[in-house]
């Protein structure tokens, strides 16, 4: 998302304050927007507020009334999504973030959280379809390849996943994870030396990592006849 959006940059600005500031502003947002039940801002910044502190029912109403005063508002619509996200109240997340995209195609985040709802739906293929349209307007995102890779194994389209598995580590993303599902890939295309060579660099970043060991040990530990 844009940073040098008012919206965005007030909803950050909160991230960055302690307890007792936060208190503090919260009471201020509750009695402006008891006065004046219609300010955008002050709406966006208490749902904020409320979605900080665990509150997400009343974080989803104050979203829902920032939508009522304009039903146009990209960043209404986005955090209602990841709140209804974060109740697993998915369907409702999906409708929310598709929505984002219809009013502001180049949020990005909304691909993401479009991506990672639909992946919890058991829908890869369109899980896979949000993120690799992040990559088209962000080809270095690390995110979206890691997950766009595992949509791609979901659905056993693994040149796809071996593709943004490959990528990563060209963007240096040095990561065990990436080299495991790299083996897995491997092992899958019937490429054993790549796959072994995989895990071998996966337990050189995590030597104690139990799911690498038996892939490995399932490659090479191989009983004489």
């Amino acid at each position: 998302m844009p940073k040098t959006t008012p919206e965005l940059n007030l909803m950050e600005s909160m991230d960055l304050m302690n307890a007792s500031q936060l208190d503090e502003l919260m009471r201020q947002l509750e009695e402006t927007v008891e006065k004046n039940s219609k300010d955008l801002r002050s709406l966006l910044m208490l749902g904020n507020g409320y979605y900080m502190r665990g509150k997400i029912s009343m974080a989803i109403n104050i979203f829902k009334k920032a939508i009522s005063v304009n039903p146009n508002l990209p960043y209404a619509y986005y955090y209602l999504g990841v709140s209804y996200y974060r109740r697993l109240q998915l369907n409702e997340a999906k409708k929310a973030l598709k929505k984002v995209i219809e009013l502001s195609p180049n949020m990005l985040m909304a691909y993401y959280w479009l991506g990672i709802t639909y992946w919890h739906l058991g829908k890869y293929n369109k899980s896979r379809e949000a993120f690799e349209t992040l990559l088209q307007k962000n080809n270095d995102s690390p995110m979206a390849h890691y997950h766009a890779a595992l949509a791609c194994i979901e659905e056993q389209c693994y040149h796809c996943a071996l593709n943004h598995l490959e990528a990563l580590l060209k963007i240096g993303q040095n990561d065990s994870r990436v080299y495991y599902y790299l083996g897995n890939v491997n092992l899958r295309l019937q490429r054993i030396p790549e796959a072994i060579d995989a895990y071998k660099k996966g337990l050189e970043l995590s030597p104690n990592n139990n799911q690498i060991l038996e892939a490995l040990r399932y490659l090479t530990d191989v009983q004489e006849p």
